[in-house]
């Protein structure tokens, strides 16, 4: 009798999609949702919520949206975040600390709206990297880099094209 040994290539179970944690969201530019924004107006301000609402949505992730907003808020405020500033947050806030650290903070870092750092201690034994969290502008500088992308792309075609005369440019 043979012996079986699996199949050599098995086949993925197929993709549910983009991983939430990876997952911008974009609504449609003409949505309710960026209209009451104040649309896409550079001129008018958007505050925490506005901008967090893109990574977490309130109509699709309620909880992490208001952690995020109170916890940006606090790193905005301060410039600087401890781990006894985020324990003392939690404190006053009542949030879940596993919210807090598994799932917002990871993605706010991993977007580039806040910076993780780790310096080493000087307490007891010298043991373990302190937590440091501070704002940061990689997201805009991600943002700004796609658009300009397809800004030199847009731009770059309209160019080329034998019916340009720069009137509809």
């Amino acid at each position: 009798m043979a012996r079986r040994t699996g199949n050599p290539h098995p086949k993925p179970p197929s993709s549910s999609g983009i991983p939430s944690g990876e997952a911008l969201w974009i609504p449609s530019h003409y949505s309710v949702e960026v209209r009451r924004k104040g649309g896409l107006d550079k001129t008018v301000y958007w505050d925490v919520e506005e901008v967090v609402d893109f990574v977490f949505p309130r109509k699709y992730q309620p909880t992490y949206f208001k952690v995020a907003c109170d916890f940006l808020r606090l790193v905005l405020s301060r410039g600087v975040v401890t781990k006894a500033e985020i324990r003392d947050f939690l404190g006053r806030s009542g949030y879940s600390k596993p919210t807090l650290e598994n799932k917002v903070i990871p993605k706010l870092v991993k977007f580039g709206l806040l910076k993780r750092e780790r310096e080493i201690t000087s307490g007891l034994l010298g043991r373990g990297r302190a937590l440091i969290l501070t704002e940061s502008l990689t997201f805009t500088n991600y943002l700004e880099r796609i658009a300009f992308g397809w800004n030199v792309l847009v731009s770059t075609s309209r160019k080329k094209r034998p019916d340009s005369g720069g009137i509809l440019g």
